[in-house]
């Protein structure tokens, strides 16, 4: 008989806020703002100073239609929104990154004293929307195809967790279930997250269109959902037939639109909260507004931003070329464009993998992150792309001139920023940028995903607070070639190799110093150039409460969200 040992500890790699994140500032003072950021700010309120009913309109900066988040196409912020609070998740995490059972779902889990059979025990409560109850046949079924075993033309966005899984254990009815590993994974929380019904994992039509501007079948404190293809709103409302706590709000209507209109619709009274973050001229309108009627977050946002370099282009192909481009940037000048701006401390460090909250966070871009526009030259030399006397672009034994293709989002003046910025800098040794301004909803879906880009800025931002997840992001293609959710088609063996022993270790120090060791082989790979920390800002009616920036925790508690009672 097994002995148990249920873990329900904090990642390894977010045991603690770090006292001292250190900074590149003169003085030491945007450091020392850094190291004073919440691990959240979600502007609490208890449950019983608050009202129930009320409609809480939530801007989002894009009306996306794959809902099916392990397609590579569903992979987006936006739709984890809706997903959240209309899907099952196993797990719950605090603001420092705790993971505990969501007990609507799953009444207990937990992990062998060594580390190689995790055990669910599953609440019998839970039914789908169908009236079906979520069983052990739902998890087997995302198991089977999130692990890249079931046959069909599947297009995953990343198997990796699921990969691991050598054995799926029926327990003794149809409530629980074991998984069985080969060697231990650290990062178990994070699976099934979240989870559909059996039947649109079974069937790969049923997986790529069944949610598709469409939640067939839900299982959240909130459901019924609807798409409004001609105003871009998606509304989702309160489930009557929820076993769980119950919600506080009627609905939740997303309101997409452009970030840069995000803050006149506040103003005018049309949405409830958004997120600010890096909006200079949303920052300026609303900023005497603070405490009169609005409340502005400050915490660790578990997200970045950076450029993103497409590996798979010939003119990116080259890694001399990619670390040229790093160091042609100067990141500390886009960071002050951005955040100097909104009043958010700039430190000149980012670290893919670990936020400054957590745990072992250091800077690892030495070589790579300076702005050395004189060794970037040397670089491009090197690389065959010479700059002949009185041109002004460089050209190959060929001919041909090193154009880059980047693309902006129109609807977001950031990006608009940083690709005309970003085209002045590359110009000044000798690299000629083309930049192509698409609609928002077009960027991922038509570009990005699709790999028509060499250059991209946004913003990826964790699900869940372990740094091994990322891996879906940097690391190497499955064996049929496809890149999933690594969007810059470029990885080593060794980055993945990395992954392998990160989501295996359980020590923290050793977790740390593995990460850092991943971050430092993507800096080489340039695999992307991070630019900042995401800004924990946002910007909520005073009156709206536990909603705002969660940091580690990753998600809200749907229920929890509501008006204050009057």
């Amino acid at each position: 008989m097994w002995l148990w040992k249920v873990r329900h500890l904090a990642p390894v790699a977010a045991l603690a806020l770090v006292a001292g994140a250190c900074g590149s500032g003169d003085d030491g003072n945007d450091q020392r703002q850094v190291a004073s950021l919440a691990a959240q700010d979600l502007n609490p309120a208890p449950r019983e100073d608050l009202r129930e009913g009320g409609t809480f309109v939530w801007a989002l900066s894009a009306y996306d239609e794959q809902h099916n988040m392990h397609h590579v196409d569903g992979n987006l912020a936006n739709v984890r929104r809706v997903a959240a609070a209309v899907l099952p998740s196993p797990a719950r995490y605090d603001g420092e990154g705790t993971a505990s059972p969501n007990t609507a779902f799953v009444t207990d889990f937990g992990v062998s004293d060594d580390g190689l059979e995790v055990f669910y025990e599953l609440n019998p409560d839970a039914v789908w929307s169908d009236g079906e109850p979520i069983t052990a046949a739902d998890y087997e079924a995302n198991l089977e195809t999130l692990s890249g075993e079931r046959d069909g033309d599947w297009e995953l966005g990343g198997i990796d967790g699921y990969d691991r899984v050598s054995e799926f254990v029926p327990g003794d009815d149809e409530y629980s279930f074991t998984l069985e590993f080969e060697e231990p994974y650290a990062e178990w929380p994070s699976l099934f997250s979240p989870l559909y019904p059996a039947e649109y994992m079974e069937d790969d039509t049923k997986f790529k269109d069944g949610y598709r501007k469409a939640y067939p079948v839900t299982a959240g404190p909130f459901g019924d959902v609807e798409f409004d293809d001609v105003a871009e709103r998606i509304t989702i409302t309160r489930n009557e037939d929820w076993w769980g706590t119950e919600p506080l709000l009627d609905e939740i209507v997303f309101d997409a639109m452009g970030s840069d209109a995000m803050a006149a619709a506040f103003n005018n009274g049309e949405i409830d909260g958004f997120y600010l973050g890096y909006d200079a001229a949303g920052y300026e309108l609303l900023k005497d507004r603070e405490g009169d009627g609005a409340y502005f977050t400050q915490a660790v946002n578990h997200g970045h931003r950076f450029a993103s370099l497409n590996g798979a282009s010939p003119q990116l192909e080259d890694v001399r070329v990619r670390h040229a481009i790093s160091l042609a940037i100067d990141r500390n000048a886009l960071a002050e464009v951005a955040l100097g701006a909104v009043n958010w401390p700039i430190t000149g460090e980012v670290n893919r993998l670990l936020r400054s909250s957590q745990y072992g966070y250091q800077d690892n871009s030495e070589g790579y992150g300076e702005f050395d526009p004189e060794q970037a030259g040397t670089l491009l030399d090197e690389a065959g792309w010479t700059l002949e006397e009185g041109a002004e672009f460089r050209t190959n034994e060929d001919g041909e001139t090193l154009t880059l293709d980047w693309v902006a989002s129109e609807d977001l003046d950031i990006a608009k920023d940083e690709a005309e910025i970003g085209r002045d800098m590359l110009a000044e040794v000798g690299i000629e940028v083309d930049v192509q301004q698409v609609p928002s909803n077009a960027l991922f879906s038509e570009y990005i995903i699709p790999g028509n880009y060499e250059l991209a800025t946004y913003v990826l931002t964790g699900s869940n607070p372990y740094a091994g997840d990322s891996q879906e992001n940097y690391g190497m293609p499955n064996e049929g070639g496809e890149w999933g959710n690594n969007l810059a088609r470029t990885s080593t063996q060794e980055i993945d190799d990395a992954y392998a022993e990160l989501r295996s270790e359980t020590d923290p120090d050793r977790y740390a110093e593995i990460a850092n060791e991943i971050d430092r082989m993507l800096w080489e790979e340039v695999v992307t150039i991070p630019f900042f920390e995401r800004p924990g800002l946002y910007v909520v009616n005073e009156d709206l409460h536990n909603w705002g920036e969660y940091g580690l925790a990753s998600d809200y508690v749907y229920e929890d969200i509501g008006w204050a009672a009057e």
